[in-house]
Protein backbone atom coordinates (compact mmCIF):
# COMPACT_ATOMS: atom_id res chain seq x y z
CA UNK A 1 0.00 0.00 0.00
CA UNK A 2 2.87 2.44 0.55
CA UNK A 3 4.20 1.84 -2.63
CA UNK A 4 1.01 2.64 -4.45
CA UNK A 5 0.46 6.12 -2.05
CA UNK A 6 4.04 7.11 -3.68
CA UNK A 7 3.25 5.96 -7.14
CA UNK A 8 0.06 7.90 -6.72
CA UNK A 9 1.74 10.74 -5.59
CA UNK A 10 4.67 10.66 -8.09
CA UNK A 11 2.15 10.13 -10.92
CA UNK A 12 0.13 13.97 -9.26
CA UNK A 13 3.14 16.12 -10.33
CA UNK A 14 3.75 18.19 -13.28
CA UNK A 15 7.59 19.33 -14.26
CA UNK A 16 8.15 22.72 -16.36
CA UNK A 17 11.27 23.05 -18.20
CA UNK A 18 12.51 26.47 -19.12
CA UNK A 19 15.69 26.88 -21.09
CA UNK A 20 17.04 29.46 -23.43
CA UNK A 21 18.96 27.23 -26.25
CA UNK A 22 21.25 29.65 -27.58
CA UNK A 23 21.18 30.84 -31.13
CA UNK A 24 18.65 27.64 -31.87
CA UNK A 25 20.65 25.16 -30.93
CA UNK A 26 22.75 24.58 -34.31
CA UNK A 27 24.78 21.41 -33.92
CA UNK A 28 23.93 20.86 -30.68
CA UNK A 29 20.16 19.99 -31.00
CA UNK A 30 20.26 16.77 -30.63
CA UNK A 31 22.05 16.97 -27.47
CA UNK A 32 19.84 19.44 -25.86
CA UNK A 33 16.87 17.43 -26.98
CA UNK A 34 18.35 14.27 -25.01
CA UNK A 35 18.77 16.23 -22.04
CA UNK A 36 15.18 17.84 -22.09
CA UNK A 37 13.96 14.53 -23.00
CA UNK A 38 15.78 12.95 -19.96
CA UNK A 39 14.10 15.25 -17.29
CA UNK A 40 10.60 13.86 -18.07
CA UNK A 41 8.76 17.06 -18.28
CA UNK A 42 4.96 17.46 -19.00
CA UNK A 43 5.59 21.22 -20.37
CA UNK A 44 8.36 22.48 -22.11
CA UNK A 45 9.65 26.31 -22.99
CA UNK A 46 12.37 26.37 -25.13
CA UNK A 47 13.57 30.59 -26.08
CA UNK A 48 16.06 31.02 -29.00
CA UNK A 49 14.11 28.15 -30.88
CA UNK A 50 14.65 29.29 -34.77
CA UNK A 51 12.69 28.02 -37.70
CA UNK A 52 15.34 26.00 -39.25
CA UNK A 53 16.78 22.85 -39.55
CA UNK A 54 17.96 22.47 -36.01
CA UNK A 55 14.03 23.68 -35.19
CA UNK A 56 12.66 20.92 -37.20
CA UNK A 57 15.12 18.46 -35.48
CA UNK A 58 13.48 19.43 -31.64
CA UNK A 59 9.86 19.80 -33.26
CA UNK A 60 10.21 16.26 -34.28
CA UNK A 61 11.47 15.32 -31.38
CA UNK A 62 9.47 16.39 -29.05
CA UNK A 63 6.61 14.87 -31.07
CA UNK A 64 7.85 12.00 -31.13
CA UNK A 65 8.08 11.82 -27.30
CA UNK A 66 4.40 12.49 -27.22
CA UNK A 67 4.15 15.96 -27.27
CA UNK A 68 1.87 18.86 -28.34
CA UNK A 69 4.02 21.94 -29.58
CA UNK A 70 3.18 25.36 -30.72
CA UNK A 71 5.64 28.32 -32.09
CA UNK A 72 6.00 31.88 -32.01
CA UNK A 73 8.54 32.95 -34.59
CA UNK A 74 9.19 36.24 -36.70
CA UNK A 75 9.66 34.89 -40.45
CA UNK A 76 13.48 33.96 -41.06
CA UNK A 77 16.05 31.34 -40.13
CA UNK A 78 17.64 33.69 -37.82
CA UNK A 79 15.19 34.74 -35.77
CA UNK A 80 15.17 34.14 -32.33
CA UNK A 81 11.31 32.93 -31.02
CA UNK A 82 9.61 30.14 -28.73
CA UNK A 83 8.75 26.54 -29.12
CA UNK A 84 6.51 25.70 -26.45
CA UNK A 85 5.46 21.91 -25.55
CA UNK A 86 2.82 19.39 -23.76
CA UNK A 87 1.62 16.66 -22.92
CA UNK A 88 -1.67 17.60 -22.83
CA UNK A 89 -3.36 19.32 -25.25
CA UNK A 90 -3.32 23.13 -25.69
CA UNK A 91 -4.47 26.18 -27.42
CA UNK A 92 -2.23 29.18 -28.44
CA UNK A 93 -2.54 32.83 -29.31
CA UNK A 94 1.02 34.71 -30.29
CA UNK A 95 0.42 38.31 -28.29
CA UNK A 96 4.09 39.87 -29.06
CA UNK A 97 3.54 43.55 -29.52
CA UNK A 98 2.18 45.03 -32.13
CA UNK A 99 5.60 46.09 -34.47
CA UNK A 100 8.68 44.64 -32.29
CA UNK A 101 11.16 43.18 -34.10
CA UNK A 102 12.47 41.09 -31.90
CA UNK A 103 11.27 38.93 -29.05
CA UNK A 104 7.94 36.77 -29.00
CA UNK A 105 4.91 35.93 -26.52
CA UNK A 106 2.84 32.95 -26.79
CA UNK A 107 -0.29 33.01 -24.65
CA UNK A 108 -1.38 29.09 -24.49
CA UNK A 109 -4.50 27.40 -22.58
CA UNK A 110 -3.43 24.15 -21.25
CA UNK A 111 -5.72 21.43 -20.07
CA UNK A 112 -7.45 21.52 -17.82
CA UNK A 113 -8.24 25.46 -17.56
CA UNK A 114 -5.04 26.96 -16.92
CA UNK A 115 -2.48 29.31 -18.79
CA UNK A 116 0.86 29.86 -19.25
CA UNK A 117 2.35 32.47 -21.29
CA UNK A 118 5.85 31.80 -22.48
CA UNK A 119 8.19 34.69 -23.18
CA UNK A 120 11.16 35.49 -24.76
CA UNK A 121 12.11 39.29 -24.50
CA UNK A 122 14.54 41.04 -26.44
CA UNK A 123 17.03 43.80 -24.81
CA UNK A 124 17.24 47.57 -24.22
CA UNK A 125 14.30 49.60 -23.80
CA UNK A 126 12.33 47.80 -26.69
CA UNK A 127 11.42 45.11 -23.58
CA UNK A 128 9.48 47.92 -22.45
CA UNK A 129 5.94 46.81 -24.00
CA UNK A 130 6.42 43.30 -23.41
CA UNK A 131 6.24 43.85 -19.49
CA UNK A 132 3.43 45.46 -20.44
CA UNK A 133 1.80 42.87 -22.29
CA UNK A 134 2.41 40.47 -19.45
CA UNK A 135 1.10 43.13 -16.58
CA UNK A 136 -2.56 43.96 -19.10
CA UNK A 137 -2.56 39.71 -19.42
CA UNK A 138 -1.79 38.55 -15.40
CA UNK A 139 -4.73 41.64 -14.65
CA UNK A 140 -7.47 40.62 -16.42
CA UNK A 141 -7.10 36.73 -15.53
CA UNK A 142 -8.73 34.93 -13.11
CA UNK A 143 -7.27 31.43 -14.54
CA UNK A 144 -4.16 30.03 -12.81
CA UNK A 145 -1.65 31.75 -14.97
CA UNK A 146 2.80 31.35 -15.57
CA UNK A 147 4.27 33.57 -16.93
CA UNK A 148 7.74 31.73 -17.59
CA UNK A 149 11.07 32.73 -20.24
CA UNK A 150 13.98 34.49 -21.07
CA UNK A 151 13.00 38.10 -19.54
CA UNK A 152 16.50 39.09 -19.93
CA UNK A 153 16.13 41.16 -17.01
CA UNK A 154 15.70 40.50 -13.13
CA UNK A 155 16.05 43.67 -9.85
CA UNK A 156 19.32 45.59 -10.21
CA UNK A 157 20.17 44.93 -6.43
CA UNK A 158 19.11 41.39 -6.35
CA UNK A 159 19.68 39.33 -9.47
CA UNK A 160 23.44 41.21 -10.79
CA UNK A 161 26.65 39.81 -9.54
CA UNK A 162 28.74 42.38 -7.74
CA UNK A 163 29.47 45.25 -10.23
CA UNK A 164 27.82 43.95 -13.38
CA UNK A 165 26.27 46.20 -16.21
CA UNK A 166 21.94 47.21 -14.75
CA UNK A 167 19.57 45.84 -16.15
CA UNK A 168 16.91 48.03 -18.32
CA UNK A 169 13.98 48.23 -17.91
CA UNK A 170 14.48 47.04 -14.25
CA UNK A 171 11.39 49.18 -12.84
CA UNK A 172 9.08 46.96 -15.10
CA UNK A 173 10.90 43.94 -14.00
CA UNK A 174 9.72 45.10 -10.08
CA UNK A 175 6.62 45.86 -11.41
CA UNK A 176 5.53 42.46 -12.61
CA UNK A 177 4.94 41.73 -8.44
CA UNK A 178 3.26 45.33 -7.93
CA UNK A 179 1.20 46.07 -10.53
CA UNK A 180 -0.08 42.43 -11.84
CA UNK A 181 0.18 41.35 -8.90
CA UNK A 182 2.35 38.14 -10.09
CA UNK A 183 4.78 36.02 -7.38
CA UNK A 184 7.85 34.83 -8.11
CA UNK A 185 8.21 31.79 -7.95
CA UNK A 186 12.63 30.89 -7.59
CA UNK A 187 11.91 34.44 -5.08
CA UNK A 188 9.65 32.85 -3.12
CA UNK A 189 11.14 29.82 -2.25
CA UNK A 190 14.72 30.90 -2.38
CA UNK A 191 14.83 34.66 -0.83
CA UNK A 192 17.58 36.72 -0.72
CA UNK A 193 19.97 34.54 -2.18
CA UNK A 194 21.65 34.91 -5.11
CA UNK A 195 22.04 32.38 -8.19
CA UNK A 196 23.08 32.87 -11.82
CA UNK A 197 20.83 31.49 -14.93
CA UNK A 198 23.37 33.27 -17.69
CA UNK A 199 26.64 34.59 -16.82
CA UNK A 200 28.80 37.06 -19.51
CA UNK A 201 32.59 36.64 -19.26
CA UNK A 202 32.92 38.60 -15.45
CA UNK A 203 29.35 38.56 -14.34
CA UNK A 204 26.33 36.15 -13.63
CA UNK A 205 22.35 37.43 -14.65
CA UNK A 206 19.28 35.83 -13.10
CA UNK A 207 17.26 36.10 -16.56
CA UNK A 208 15.10 33.48 -16.43
CA UNK A 209 12.48 33.42 -14.42
CA UNK A 210 8.75 32.31 -13.45
CA UNK A 211 5.88 33.91 -12.36
CA UNK A 212 2.77 33.05 -11.16
CA UNK A 213 -0.63 34.48 -9.96
CA UNK A 214 -2.50 33.57 -7.35
CA UNK A 215 -4.81 31.25 -8.47
CA UNK A 216 -1.96 29.36 -9.82
CA UNK A 217 -0.14 29.02 -5.97
CA UNK A 218 -3.45 27.75 -4.93
CA UNK A 219 -4.12 25.11 -7.27
CA UNK A 220 -0.26 23.70 -7.94
CA UNK A 221 0.91 23.71 -4.10
CA UNK A 222 3.43 22.55 -2.97
CA UNK A 223 5.45 24.03 -5.80
CA UNK A 224 9.22 23.71 -5.88
CA UNK A 225 11.28 25.91 -8.77
CA UNK A 226 15.16 25.51 -9.06
CA UNK A 227 17.59 26.41 -11.72
CA UNK A 228 19.60 23.19 -12.97
CA UNK A 229 23.21 24.26 -14.30
CA UNK A 230 23.84 21.65 -16.07
CA UNK A 231 22.93 22.60 -19.72
CA UNK A 232 25.14 25.63 -19.18
CA UNK A 233 27.95 23.63 -17.64
CA UNK A 234 28.06 20.47 -20.58
CA UNK A 235 28.12 23.53 -23.13
CA UNK A 236 25.07 22.54 -24.39
CA UNK A 237 23.99 26.30 -24.23
CA UNK A 238 25.08 29.44 -22.13
CA UNK A 239 22.02 29.56 -19.89
CA UNK A 240 20.69 27.12 -17.00
CA UNK A 241 17.59 25.42 -17.39
CA UNK A 242 14.57 26.45 -14.94
CA UNK A 243 12.60 23.85 -13.74
CA UNK A 244 9.04 24.20 -11.45
CA UNK A 245 7.94 21.16 -9.96
CA UNK A 246 4.26 21.31 -8.83
CA UNK A 247 1.15 19.49 -8.33
CA UNK A 248 -1.71 19.01 -10.83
Amino acid sequence: MLADASQRACFSRMLILLLNIRHGGGRRAQALLDWIISKSPDVVVLTEWRDNAAGELLLFGLRATGFNTATAVLSGPRCNGIVLGTTDKLKTRRITPLGSKKGELLLAEMTPSWKVLAAYFPLGKAKKPFFGACIAEARSERAPLLVIGDLNTGNNNADVERNGAQFSCAECFDALQVDAPLFDLWRIEHGIRQEWSWRSTKNGFRIDHAFANAAFLDRFAPINCYYDHAPRELGLTDHSALLVNCSR
